[in-house]
């Protein structure tokens, strides 16, 4: 569970986020991409009867200190296809203060992890590139 200065940085992101996500031009982003088994995140969200800005409601942001992956500081926050949780690493809430707007794309980014989307291809950039061009 977070607490303090990281919960209030994901809060801080995840509203951003919330306030893109009701822009149609964001949600396309949802169209984007596609799973493994060539379903477009989309449909898979749909499966959930929610908005994309609901959806992200109901994720759970869970405190990654203690995760291999995080010992890197280049890594702000991590999230498996298919799986229904965000792993925030130390770095996050820095980033957070930093640049708002790129915390917020990359808890977009990391959203759309959890509904199917992998990773190579496309690669990480590719993926927050987009959101940042859909989503500006």
């Amino acid at each position: 569970r977070l607490t303090g200065w990281d919960a209030a940085a994901v809060e801080r992101a995840r509203a951003g986020a919330t306030e893109r996500l009701q822009n149609p031009e964001c949600q396309k982003v949802f169209t984007d991409f596609r799973d493994a088994e060539g379903r477009t995140i989309q449909q898979n969200l749909a499966a959930w009867r929610m908005s994309p800005a609901e959806y992200l409601q109901i994720i759970p942001f869970v405190d990654g200190s203690g995760e291999k992956l995080c010992r890197s500081r280049r890594i702000a926050l991590v999230a498996t296809p298919n799986v229904r949780r965000v792993v925030v690493c130390p770095a996050f809430a820095d980033l957070q203060l930093r640049q708002p707007r790129e915390a917020e794309s990359m808890i977009i980014h990391e959203n759309l992890h959890t509904l199917g989307l992998g990773e190579n291809p496309p690669t990480s950039i590719e993926i927050t590139r987009r959101v940042e061009s859909r989503c500006h």
